[in-house]
């Protein structure tokens, strides 16, 4: 018998439909197994791998993943795939240590993202442990984007969304509130910055 071939993209949506539907394609079976195990710390580090807030995602995600669920051709009801990640976000304990640290030692690239929402956060998340210095330009007092602005708090707590965020400016981030990006031309034309 040939060993499963799991770096081909086709073998999830052939046996994992849940996992093929995740636009972020999150490994659903480990976590949830995780989760059945009472490692919450584990399940949430393993969500945090392909989505940087597991914690607002498990609140506020349209739950692709739970019609493609082959639970739900076996008795008519997916798993709460989507609860369960907010489960695993709202039982974990302090997991600031497994978060990914910026190195002391800089790439010296400098990066200007503009807007403190997902995009940038994640962005920011993915490029500060490679040793980029990244600076974020936010219009508003707070960081979050719309999440902050167009998700009502009863749905997503603010503390649950200052939590996320704060793992990834606690980074290193630096961030400039209060300051709106009005022309992009004389960002770049500063040559401040190495990429924007």
């Amino acid at each position: 018998m040939q060993r499963t071939d799991t770096s081909d993209p086709n073998y999830y949506h052939q046996v994992v439909d849940c996992q093929w539907a995740c636009p972020a394609h999150t490994n659903v079976p480990e976590y949830i197994r995780m989760i059945a195990n009472g490692q919450f710390d584990d399940a949430y580090i393993l969500n945090r791998e392909s989505n940087v807030f597991p914690g607002i995602l498990g609140r506020t995600c349209d739950r692709p993943c739970e019609p493609a669920c082959r639970r739900g051709r076996i008795d008519g009801k997916p798993v709460a795939i989507c609860r369960l990640k907010r489960v695993a976000a709202d039982h974990k304990d302090d997991i600031t240590d497994r978060i990914p640290k910026a190195p002391a030692t800089k790439n010296g690239k400098k990066v200007a993202l503009i807007g403190a929402g997902p995009s940038a956060l994640t962005v920011a998340n993915d490029l500060m442990p490679l040793g980029y210095q990244c600076t974020i330009f936010e219009k508003g007092p707070r960081p979050g984007g719309l999440m902050r602005i167009n998700i009502p708090a009863f749905r997503l707590p603010e503390e649950v969304l200052d939590e996320e965020i704060g793992y990834i400016v606690n980074m290193g981030v630096e961030m400039k509130y209060n300051s709106p990006v009005t022309s992009l031309k004389s960002l770049v034309d500063s040559k401040e910055f190495d990429a924007v």
